[in-house]
């Protein structure tokens, strides 16, 4: 699997751990951006990103309000070349504190982002779409018939 993470807003070096289901691909400061290739079997899959190591010191407060805050956003998540674009906001943001945050994608306290998934992700993406949208009764065929091109074109190709 090809894992591709964008973030933005990245403000006083927070520090992240990113995991594909238990297996841990990174730990340290946020960067923009990430690219990952793992090896991961078809099925359930997790896409968890950890905040952590941020202190009750990290987030300035005047008059009520937070004026300065270590904290970043994630903006874009791709996997096998496929952007989830609306997709991603059927995640939640798990704070340490207990709070669940749905569709949360910035991450200001410590916690967990949890996106859960099904691999390969192609036919999840068309099947979440059509269950969210309800706008393309023939979702499976025309996956079915994209998957058939793909390995036609690429016979061609090898030739």
């Amino acid at each position: 699997m090809k894992l591709h993470l964008e973030f933005t807003n990245i403000v006083d070096l927070p520090k992240c751990k990113i995991f594909v289901n238990d297996q841990e691909l990174y730990s340290g400061n946020v960067c923009p951006s990430y690219n990952f290739d793992i090896a991961i079997a078809e099925g359930p899959a997790a896409i968890r990103i950890v905040h952590w190591d941020k202190t009750p010191q990290d987030t300035i407060v005047e008059n009520g309000i937070i004026v300065h805050d270590r904290s970043f956003e994630l903006v874009k998540l791709v996997i096998d070349d496929y952007n989830l674009e609306e997709l991603i906001w059927l995640s939640e943001f798990r704070a340490a504190d207990g709070t669940i945050y749905p569709s949360c994608l910035f991450f200001g306290p410590n916690g967990d982002f949890v996106l859960d998934l099904t691999l390969p992700v192609l036919p999840w993406i068309l099947g979440t779409r059509h269950a969210t949208n309800n706008n393309d009764p023939d979702w499976e065929q025309d996956y079915n018939y994209y998957i058939t091109a793909c390995k036609i074109l690429q016979q061609i190709s090898i030739k």
